[in-house]
């Protein structure tokens, strides 16, 4: 074999080792006996199409764990007996909270939980994911943990009683998130161990549902700077265990306080001021005789101020002020409550005397403080031994 002859074998045989799809044709700048051009475009063609083959099926995989798409039912169906008793599949809307917190229970949850897990957990999970998706969780701030695959327990805001079996209860529930929307669903009744509930500005709205009746465990619950509206449900009566109810700052939160209110005789602390509530004061408010504050201004509240506040023998702050219908004179059994060293009764249309020999010996004690529209050559009440008194309008004040 010649020289010429080994030299093109050899060239053959190294091209033929780094790739096969080349022939003899190569030579004559053909490519699988087409133009190389043509046989170029004819690949780049191929490989385009395969990549959009593999970008669809990335998207139909991903359409299949979509929540609008229909799944079976046959994994919902046993755990909706246990977390939404008595309700039938078919009746629930598939875009409602409820029905995506199952389905995230059902088919999402990285902990795959089943109704042989401890039912009070699974319940408590689905209350919480049922709340997030009610109130926009995918949009709040604060939402570490959440839907992951640790326990509810350590998700943002929510605090465990590890004292509860194996895996604790939902001792705690606070939020502060300015990005909280929507409103708050009946399954926050669920939290039936739940000792403290509280919800720091937030751009809740609707009402507070009557669910709420069957926190039966809390002693606190705190609802403040929302545009949560509505009356305050007669059920609030059923919290018999409560020491601090805060519904502060809700301008939209209207109607009376129910009589029911009478039923905490455990609590403490009553702040319902700067919301829009009117009505009288009950009366059944004097049945709470073990608390220390009354917070109840700025609202609309008319009538006079019921005399059954001086049952309240541990009471030391009473704010009723800046209720211009709130009328008549302040009880003689208000005046004579010897613990009480804060009391503001400005901006109202209260009228007589603040004069009481009661009042007047607390003017030894240095954070004593009593402010009434008593300024002025003609004063709706006469206070001799005020601290801060204001005209009638109660646009200006003046400390004595």
């Amino acid at each position: 074999m010649g020289e010429t002859d080994q030299h093109q074998r050899a060239e053959v045989i190294a091209t033929s080792s780094a790739d096969h799809v080349y022939e003899a044709s190569e030579k004559k700048g053909k490519l699988f006996g087409v133009p190389r051009k043509v046989a170029f475009g004819l690949i780049a063609l191929l490989a385009i199409v395969a990549i959009a083959v593999a970008v669809g099926l990335l998207l139909s995989r991903g359409d299949s764990n979509d929540s609008s798409a229909p799944r079976d039912l046959s994994k919902m169906e046993p755990l909706a007996g246990i977390v939404l008793p008595g309700v039938n599949m078919s009746d629930l809307n598939q875009a409602s909270p409820q029905y995506r917190a199952l389905e995230w229970l059902a088919y999402d949850d990285p902990r795959n939980m089943t109704i042989e897990d401890d039912s009070t957990e699974l319940l408590e999970r689905f209350s919480l994911v049922t709340l997030y998706y009610a109130t926009g969780g995918e949009n709040w701030l604060w939402k570490f943990q959440w839907l992951s695959v640790v326990e509810h327990c350590l998700w943002d805001g929510i605090l465990c009683d590890w004292d509860y079996q194996l895996h604790g209860s939902v001792y705690e529930l606070e939020f502060s998130e300015p990005n909280m929307q929507g409103t708050l669903p009946p399954e926050i009744g669920n939290f039936r161990n739940t000792k403290r509930i509280a919800f720091w500005y937030t751009s809740l709205e609707g009402s507070i549902p009557t669910e709420v009746g069957l926190l039966t465990s809390a002693t606190y619950l705190g609802i403040t700077h929302s545009r949560i509206g509505g009356t305050l449900p007669t059920e609030i009566g059923n919290l018999n265990q409560l020491s601090v109810l805060i519904l502060r700052e809700n301008s939209q939160m209207v109607g009376t306080i129910p009589s029911e209110i009478g039923n905490l005789q455990q609590l403490v602390d009553l702040h319902l001021n700067n919301n829009t509530f009117s009505g009288t004061i009950p009366s059944e408010i004097g049945n709470l005789k073990q608390l220390g504050r009354i917070v109840l201004n700025n609202n609309t509240f008319s009538g006079t101020i019921p005399s059954e506040i001086g049952n309240m023998q541990y009471l030391s702050f009473l704010f009723l002020s800046d209720n211009p219908l709130l009328t008549g004179t302040v009880p003689m059994e208000v005046g004579q409550l010897e613990s009480v060293v804060w009391a503001d009764f400005q901006n109202t249309s209260l009228t007589g005397g603040l004069d009481d020999p009661a009042f007047c010996r607390r003017q030894d004690i240095d954070y004593f403080f009593l402010r009434a529209d008593c300024k002025g050559s003609n004063p709706k009440i006469t206070c001799e031994c005020c601290t801060t008194c204001c005209n009638p309008a109660g646009q200006e004040c003046v400390d004595i």
